[in-house]
């Protein structure tokens, strides 16, 4: 178990040669994990647990997501400076703090979580932490159509069988990409090229269920 963010972010970089497709981790996403202390986006008595490369209960069912995890997603993203994002079941708000310093300058990140009180912890955390993010409360299963189009579309929880990609994708701009697990334990990324789809997966993972009425 790591002691320090340091340490942390280390363990990370290491590991990605073992780890799904075995590639690097980009050299931004790890600064951005070195910026954005996970132990800061936890209540007092996880924060204990802040820097293990594990998943980390936060109630409701819910979890701060494993760091490898979430530094091979924004790896798959590849969220630029000046891009518009939108984070789909956004928790305890550390994903979109590492987005927002991803989309820095000029980018804008929109954190949508179904939990009231969850979203409340999260919106203080990227407060308190600096982080410009628009974090709002609701379903946002379906995406966000009212701040549409996207540069990017992260959903960090498991899409289950109702899920539809259409109403995502179709909130991407040309070029964009959307990462969501599934309910069968793939990560997918999916880029809107034209008429069509580009598509990739990865396996195995493991998410909390998406809530919502499109999961």
């Amino acid at each position: 178990m790591g002691e320090t963010n340091e340490e942390l972010v280390a363990f990370v970089a290491g590991r990605a040669e073992r780890y799904l497709d075995g590639r690097r981790r980009s050299p931004r996403v790890l600064a951005a994990l070195l910026a954005v202390d996970r132990a800061s986006f936890l209540s007092a008595p996880d924060r204990r647990h802040a820097y293990m490369d594990e998943p980390i209960g936060i109630g409701q069912g819910q979890t701060c997501s494993q760091p490898s995890m979430v530094a091979f997603m924004l790896d798959l993203l590849d969220p630029q400076s000046g891009d518009s994002m939108l984070e789909i079941g956004a928790g305890t708000g550390w994903a979109a703090a590492l987005a927002a310093r991803l989309c820095a300058p000029g980018g804008h990140i929109w954190a949508m979580e179904i939990l009231p009180e969850l979203a409340a912890f999260g919106r203080t955390n990227c407060t308190v932490a600096g982080a410009s993010v628009d974090f709002l409360v609701g379903d946002g299963s379906a995406g966000l159509p009212e701040h549409a189009p996207f540069n990017r579309i992260l959903v960090s929880a498991a899409a289950q069988r109702g899920f539809k990609e259409y109403p995502l994708v179709s909130q991407l701009v040309e070029g964009g990409v959307l990462v969501y697990p599934d309910w069968k334990g793939q990560l997918n990324r999916v880029t809107k090229r034209g008429d069509g789809l580009g598509r990739e997966s990865w396996g195995t993972v493991a998410f909390v269920p998406l809530v919502g009425g499109n999961s």
